[in-house]
């Protein structure tokens, strides 16, 4: 026997009661807390630039490449494509971020042409999306003069809890509000300029610990003297 047409309306509409409570639960945090191994291993992105600013950026010839080497509460970040690529890698045990100078074999405990960053809170903004076939849930992190997007999934994040204490663990994924969600992309807009960062590919894979610390015949350095 068909159901008569008001049936059909009602339990299409529990659908989409129910589909927008699982994404509210999602935004929530709720299945963020859903224990998970924590992600170990590489995540290669791509990097644009466009607006108004671009063009001034694109004389310096900037990054167009990031990979993100991640294992516990280690994390290298290395940018290249551009002019100068650029090595950053955290060590806990110091709980420093450096910035890997190979030519001269040195690892710099501050660039002086960077601001140390201020951590505003995300917020799930109710929007959802797919990258390389995943799920993703978008967070917005509004600051005096930029916004940030980030879309996460809870399948790929860290073990907050190793980085308690850590004052200069500075990563966008460790960013108030997105649970320890690594950002699968990451749109920034600032007046005149939108830089945007998606993930190509992610390799969850087991990392050799020696390659996620500063090399033994490396030097430690104060401020970095080189331009960025």
């Amino acid at each position: 026997m068909t159901p008569p047409w008001w049936a059909c309306a009602l339990r299409n509409k529990a659908l989409l009661i129910g589909l927008g409570a699982l994404s509210l639960l999602y935004g929530q945090g709720e299945a963020f807390q859903a224990p998970v191994p924590p992600f170990e291993g590489v995540i290669s992105y791509k990097v644009k630039i466009k607006g108004k600013q671009a063009a001034l950026l694109q004389e310096n010839e900037p990054h167009t490449r990031m990979d993100l080497y991640i294992q516990g509460n280690r994390f290298i970040v290395n940018e290249h494509g551009g002019a100068t690529p650029v090595t950053r890698i955290y060590d806990p045990d110091r709980d420093r971020l450096f910035v890997l100078d190979p030519r001269f074999k040195i690892a710099y405990m501050h660039e002086k042409y960077r601001k140390k960053p201020q951590n505003y809170p995300a917020t799930y903004t109710g929007q959802t999306d797919t990258l390389l076939g995943i799920p993703v849930y978008a967070f917005l992190v509004k600051k005096p003069n930029e916004e940030i997007v980030y879309y996460v999934s809870p399948k790929y994040r860290v073990n907050l809890s190793l980085y308690q204490g850590k004052k200069r663990a500075y990563a966008f994924f460790l960013n108030d509000g997105l649970y320890g969600a690594i950002p699968l992309k990451m749109i920034r807009k600032q007046e005149g300029l939108t830089i945007e960062v998606t993930a190509v590919s992610i390799r969850p894979m087991k990392l050799d610990a020696e390659s996620m610390k500063i090399p033994k015949d490396y030097k430690i350095r104060g401020y970095d003297p080189r331009p960025r």
